[in-house]
């Protein structure tokens, strides 16, 4: 895993796409190695409409998976994105994970990470966030995780 996002995919743009999948827990370091494996051969062989994307997967903390696209090269189709939707669906219900609970928010206070009803993050207001919503490789790298303040959660805090 990354200690730092700044180093990650070095050969994409900041410009690429991204897609962040939250697991609904922390998982175990053999989860990590899994499901780091499984998702560098699906981006490995990801195509839209016959040609291959350049893209890549990593596994960034215990609670985060990120799929990164170098769109400049050769765009995702809706079917190529929708297949990569499928991959994590399957890979939740083959490892017991739901990537796609909208309700937790994953966030750092101190060296801790810990998950939290989003509607709770106003009692951690000095926390870092894990923003789901990040969408390009560059803010992923320049600005994730965040002050909640500085995210999409911050008419939360009021």
């Amino acid at each position: 895993m990354e200690a730092s996002n700044k180093n990650l995919f070095t050969q994409f743009p900041d410009q690429s796409k991204i897609w962040l999948y939250q697991s609904d827990r922390a998982l175990s370091q053999d989860e990590i190695k899994q499901l780091e494996s499984e998702l560098t051969s699906f981006v490995e062989g990801w195509a839209a409409h016959g040609s291959k994307l350049w893209a890549g997967a990593k596994v960034l903390n215990p609670y985060y998976a990120v799929v990164a696209v170098n769109d400049s090269l050769v765009p995702p189709s809706g079917c190529s994105v929708d297949a990569s939707v499928h991959k994590m669906k399957d890979l939740g219900l083959e490892m017991g994970i739901n990537f796609f609970d909208r309700m937790k928010v994953t966030i750092q206070e101190g060296q801790e990470l810990k998950q939290v009803h989003f509607s709770d993050l106003n009692a951690h207001p000095d926390a870092l966030v894990f923003d789901p919503l990040v969408s390009s490789l560059g803010e992923l790298r320049n600005a994730w995780p965040r002050r909640i303040q500085d995210s999409n959660f911050a008419h939360i805090l009021g």
